[in-house]
């Protein structure tokens, strides 16, 4: 339940800060301008950072043990912040923003322990750097993948989602070798940035700025650092390939500048996703792009953890080089996706289905009546009870019928709070009693409705008719990369109780409960009468069980 609940609460404490955080930023004059390689059109608050530093390091505060790499995380996680927050404010020139990234990994080497010591197959056995080589290499190491993230923050919701996918593929493997400290904080800063994207998915309405892009960078590298250099079956070089996508962009794109003559600090439009963007493809298409291709890699480094050094390191090389090698091809013959091809007229055959409605009719009563229908039978399933269950439904009634009293707006704001409070632990113990008397067919099939859910979500978003509210947008893929990858973590996460199914379903419910707030419009009841049936059946349950 530990995980569970700091995933919550990283994702509700950024997503309650960020407004708040917006209006700091628009007082302090902490915003992004308007600019010729700038891809917003307005003034843009720089303020997610810091509501995404709060909600990612409340939850390792409370529960994280503090051993030193801990206390060496948090120190210099508050340092790399606080620059970044000035940095978002004033602009700082390029030392002092650099000054302040050494100051950062020194800590995380000096107090947390982090530090790069063994090279594996690149050395001779046995062989271990000495701190006079070790210390600065790894704080050239900390600084670079620091600053390559902020570098990739250049479309809405890229560096998020970037991040998010590292950080899941650094907690599949710390579940592996049961390094319980780095899935809790791969755990925390992934529901912050999960937060931060509701603010973020085109068109965004707010920036995370540096003091959240160095932050995500900053974390990454202290994680997968000390994660390969505690254990041996790991490659040195599995930082490089778990970071895949933020570090090759920059050094491309500064070994681009140098061989023009110019600085490699110098900001221009020749990342890789403006490069995307140049050949034709919309904002949205460039991200998803970008998510395909490092999700690719994360892939990759779960299925094969254990590959040679020499294995790793040239499957990186070819990568680059075929990457890098596309990007010259298209430069060079001035390639541009002609839409009137493929897409417009896809698009044409497409359209038809979506004015009719046929389809959309169809999935979204499957989501209209399939949420309550699930949600009753993970609510009247029997599962273990206590006298505090019965406190809190009666207290949730009460509440909501106050909200009702004070009009349809506070009813509405309640509902949603309840709904997404309850959820996880509904399908929680659920599922305990599911597995325990269910057979193997009808767990199966339990577990099948949640995917046909899934789908139909989709399929509504994809052809709603609405202009306003919830819609498709890249993190769909970030969601169903997230949905297939947990169940399918190391079998010792989930020994008790398959916390991974728990959230896959969570996640697909939240989903499910945006598109019908936007679909339903004023017909908004049904969910107010769900949840007020859920919670009274909850009481039911309980005074039953007396």
């Amino acid at each position: 339940m530990l995980f569970l609940t700091t995933l919550l609460i990283s994702i509700i404490l950024t997503v309650v800060l960020m407004p708040y955080a917006r209006m700091l930023a628009l007082k302090l004059q902490a915003v992004d301008t308007p600019g010729s390689r700038k891809i917003h059109e307005s003034l843009m608050p720089r303020c997610g950072g810091m509501a995404m530093a709060v909600g990612a390091m409340t939850p390792i505060i409370l529960w994280a043990p503090m051993v030193p790499f801990t206390k060496g995380l948090l120190l210099g996680t508050l340092i790399i912040v606080l620059f970044g927050v000035a940095d978002d404010i004033k602009d700082l020139n390029p030392n002092t923003k650099l000054g302040g990234q050494v100051g950062a990994a020194l800590v995380a080497v000096l107090v947390g322990g982090v530090k790069i010591t063994d090279l594996g197959s690149f050395l001779p056995t046995g062989v271990i750097l000495p701190d006079w080589a070790a210390i600065p290499l790894t704080i050239f190491v900390i600084v670079g993948c620091t600053n390559a993230t902020n570098l990739s923050d250049g479309l809405d919701g890229l560096a998020g989602g970037i991040a998010l996918l590292i950080f899941i593929g650094i907690g599949y493997l710390s579940a592996g070798e049961e390094n319980w400290l780095f899935v809790l904080v791969s755990i925390a800063i992934g529901g912050s940035v999960l937060g931060f994207l509701r603010f973020n998915t085109h068109p965004a309405q707010l920036f995370m700025g540096d003091a959240g892009s160095q932050l995500l960078g900053f974390v990454a590298i202290l994680l997968s650092i000390t994660l390969t250099q505690q254990n041996a079956h790991y490659s040195p070089i599995m930082p490089l390939i778990l970071l895949g996508m933020p570090i090759l962009d920059t050094l491309t794109v500064m070994i681009k500048r140098l061989v023009s003559g110019h600085s490699p600090f110098v900001a221009d439009k020749t990342h890789f996703h403006h490069r995307l963007i140049a050949m034709g493809l919309f904002h949205t298409e460039a991200v998803l792009t970008i998510y395909v291709i490092q999700a690719a890699l994360i892939v990759y480094v779960v299925v094969n953890p254990g590959l040679n050094d020499w294995i790793f390191l040239a499957s990186y090389l070819i990568f680059a080089g075929a990457l890098v090698g596309s990007f010259h091809f298209v430069s060079l013959t001035g390639y541009h996706i002609n839409r009137d091809t493929f897409l417009t007229p896809l698009k044409a055959r497409l359209k038809p289905l979506k004015d009719r409605g046929q389809v959309i009719r169809v999935s979204f009563g499957i989501v209209k009546y399939g949420v309550p229908l699930l949600l009753l039978f993970n609510t009247l399933f029997p599962t273990p009870e206590n006298e505090y269950r019965l406190l809190f439904s009666a207290g949730s009634l009460g509440l909501l019928f106050l909200a009702w009293i004070l009009g349809k707006y506070s009813l509405g704001r309640a509902v949603k709070f309840f709904l997404y409070l309850l959820t996880p632990f509904l399908i929680y113990r659920c599922d305990q009693s599911v597995y325990l008397h269910m057979t193997p067919v009808l767990i199966m099939l339990y577990n099948l409705t949640y995917l046909i859910l899934l789908v139909s979500v989709l399929m509504t978003m994809k052809l709603t008719r609405r202009t306003h509210g919830f819609k498709s947008s890249p993190l769909d893929f970030l969601i169903i990369f997230v949905i297939l990858l947990i169940p399918n973590l190391p079998d010792t996460v989930f020994s008790d109780y398959r916390l991974g199914l728990v959230a896959a379903k969570t996640v697909i419910l939240f989903y499910s409960y945006e598109v019908l707030i936007g679909e339903l419009r004023k017909k908004s009841f049904v969910l107010p009468l769900s949840v007020a049936g859920i919670l009274l059946s909850l009481k039911v349950l309980v005074l039953y069980a007396r």
